[in-house]
């Protein structure tokens, strides 16, 4: 059966869910340095990816264009092109080669996604970035989606729930490309703005609470043109970048820090050796699924820590959590919010690697209704410390 994350409950907000996000979503063709996944879309959002990764081109072949997603570095001149589906004029940005890989058309993507949603109410997000023709792009996803894209509610989105998100289709760009949309694309189209908070040695950005868009933290690992001895090596290699990331966001002071939504990346891409070989021997090995949910506990142990730590600071200070203060983040089921890699990165998503990441979830409940039990315990106890051993 296809993974669906309102089995999760309704009530259970973006913040404190755990789901696959696709790298690379649309490259399903290509060489061994170039391809990233097998399925479609509709094979992705059945087998559990919830976000696609897309980088969308221009591509001309002879009179025609296509809007399709890419992989590599694109190259080509500028035509003024009038679409013959939507009537539009834009001055596109085509090419007929690329150094890399083209990739699925656009229209038969975002047509997939809203068939996807209306069949499961569940939702999805489509993360454009590094492309060209952002008005183009933004015009499309406008018409194809129709009343399945998601449009602002006035809610925190960390803090969008699973039934406010039902039968829709999440569409964010990268802010500052937004913004140089003009007119006519914004959030009340539906069309939003993503923000990375990783500043520089990993310390963390402004968080907007008003911002409509993504807000995360996180970055793809290793370098891809380096020359790793082994496969290995170079999991190895991103696994202490990721460590040294999700560890820093979890020590974070900054009271924002658990309403940002986390992103790691359990990914192989390079250009010098096989991506999928490098994936399925080595990232999603036994030994590879293990250390990838060794490395996420390692972090939620982290921000549990930490924010246990600050919400005795704060009882020590005399103030008074109420389950219905959203200040403290805790829910009427009584769960602790802590800072926790929300997506996890996949190349060649399937459904066995997606149905390892929606088993954190599990893990997250477990773990952070534990801790916030014991915490309450120790609180009536005189205030002892508490120990974690979640």
């Amino acid at each position: 059966m296809p993974i669906n994350y309102r089995d999760l409950g309704g009530s259970r907000r973006l913040q404190e869910t755990v789901f696959a996000g696709s790298h690379d979503a649309s490259i399903t063709q290509g060489d061994a340095c170039a391809q990233t996944q097998d399925l479609d879309i509709a094979g992705q959002a059945n087998a559990g990816v919830r976000l696609f990764d897309l980088r969308i081109a221009a591509k001309r072949d002879g009179e025609n264009v296509k809007m399709v997603g890419y992989h590599g570095s694109p190259g080509g001149g500028k035509t003024v092109f009038e679409t013959s589906k939507w009537g539009t004029i834009h001055e596109m940005e085509t090419h007929k080669k690329i150094t890399g890989e083209f990739g699925l058309g656009l229209h038969r993507m975002l047509k997939q996604a809203k068939k996807f949603v209306r069949d499961t109410n569940e939702f999805l997000i489509f993360k454009f970035d590094k492309c060209t023709n952002y008005p183009a792009i933004a015009e499309m996803c406008v018409s194809v989606l129709g009343d399945n894209i998601y449009t602002p509610i006035g809610k925190e989105f960390s803090k969008l729930t699973l039934d406010d998100l039902q039968q829709k289709v999440v569409c964010v760009f990268k802010d500052k490309e937004r913004e140089a949309m003009g007119q006519g694309y914004g959030d009340d189209q539906g069309i939003l703005g993503f923000r990375s908070l990783k500043g520089e040695k990993n310390s963390m950005g402004t968080y907007d609470a008003s911002f409509p868009g993504l807000q995360y933290y996180g970055k793809g690992g290793t370098n891809p043109f380096k020359m790793y001895q082994t496969n290995k090596m170079k999991r190895a290699d991103n696994e202490g970048i990721q460590r040294e990331m999700l560890l820093a966001m979890a020590n974070q002071v900054n009271v924002d820090a658990p309403n940002v939504l986390g992103m790691m990346y359990w990914t192989s891409t390079g250009s010098l050796s096989s991506i999928r070989e490098r994936n399925e021997i080595t990232m999603w090995s036994e030994t590879g699924v293990r250390r990838m949910g060794e490395l996420w506990r390692e972090g939620l142990h982290a921000s549990i820590a930490n924010q246990l730590l600050r919400d005795q600071v704060r009882y020590n200070r005399g103030f008074k959590i109420k389950k219905e203060d959203d200040v403290t983040e805790y829910t009427a089921v009584k769960r602790l919010k802590a800072y926790f890699p929300n997506i996890i990165m996949i190349d060649f998503a399937d459904t066995a690697k997606c149905e390892s990441i929606f088993d954190l979830n599990r893990v997250a409940d477990s773990k952070l209704t534990k801790a916030y039990s014991k915490w309450r315990k120790a609180r009536r106890e005189a205030n002892r410390p508490v120990e974690l051993d979640v």
